[in-house]
């Protein structure tokens, strides 16, 4: 990710905000809309990384984490009445969950982008600076 500015990690800040209440929204309604989502957040993203557009790239990424805080949120499990050690198997899988969401598939997706992309463009030729021995046979008018 490319941290710009202030408003940028505004933006970014609102985009994980807006996927969290709308994949909180998406579990009340039912697994249909879950996944509808997650595909859309997902497609967003190989979208982006496809056409290799940044800003659409690291939006996607913050909705993709607030959907894996959406996912913590709806598997938590009341840790209050659990013994201590359950409180950290609680722990331990949402941090699983948020470094499968916010490091795993975005990873997954680029590597798939990048072996759909086309092959970059061949650059312009460039002409080949002269070789001393070029420059010596030359003469000033040349």
């Amino acid at each position: 990710m490319n941290f710009k500015s202030v408003g940028w990690l505004l933006a970014l800040l609102f985009a994980a905000l807006a996927s969290f209440v709308a994949a909180t929204l998406a579990w009340i309604a039912g697994l249909g809309w879950v996944l509808g989502l997650m595909c859309a957040v997902w497609g967003a993203f190989l979208l982006a990384e496809f056409k290799r557009w940044e800003r659409l790239r690291d939006m996607a990424w913050a909705a993709n984490v607030g959907f894996g805080c959406s996912v913590i949120r709806w598997f938590d499990v009341p840790g209050e009445a659990a013994s201590g050690l359950a409180r950290w198997a609680l722990l331990g899988a949402a941090a699983l969950c948020l470094i499968f969401f916010a490091v795993l598939v975005p990873g997954l997706l680029g590597w798939a982008a990048g072996r759909l992309r086309p092959p970059p463009e061949p650059e312009l030729p460039v002409e080949q600076p002269a070789s001393p021995e070029a420059l010596r046979r030359w003469g000033p008018r040349d």
